[in-house]
């Protein structure tokens, strides 16, 4: 009896906590380069998420964007935890869960430093360097 009460507590989390594909899908596909009107190409290094829409997918070696890395690399990548993009400097954003909501967070001086940009209309995803890492505000400080 046990059993069947855990399952039915538990099954409808799982349910609820997962990623939404759609809004993740749409808010990458608006991240445009600056300099050019190139296609930006992605790779998405965890399979298990399965994106679509109108992102262009293509290897490791050619992408522009790496997804959820799972080792170092010098291009521009979206990692999938908070720590993460305040402890990995190539990062421009994060994408993850919080309290079963899908999180989405870029960082300005970094989309900038990247060349890249996102449209007015995401401003909700855009946040400070200094809002994600309260030290930069004492190096501010005159």
């Amino acid at each position: 009896m046990k059993k069947l009460l855990y399952i039915f507590l538990i099954v409808p989390i799982f349910l609820v906590a997962g990623l939404n594909l759609n809004e993740i899908s749409k808010t990458l596909a608006e991240i445009k380069s600056v300099s050019s009107n190139k296609v930006l190409k992605f790779f998405n290094a965890n399979q298990n998420i399965k994106l679509k829409e109108n992102i262009k997918f293509t290897s490791r070696e050619k992408a522009n964007i790496i997804l959820f890395p799972k080792k170092k690399s010098n291009k521009i990548i979206i990692v999938d935890s908070y720590k993460a993009l305040q402890n990995n400097k190539n990062s421009i954003g994060a994408i993850y869960i919080k309290k079963g909501r899908t999180q989405i967070i870029f960082i300005e001086e970094r989309l900038k430093k990247s060349g890249l940009t996102l449209p007015s209309s995401y401003t909700k995803h855009l946040f400070s360097e200094c809002q994600i890492n309260p030290i930069c505000l004492l190096s501010n400080v005159n």
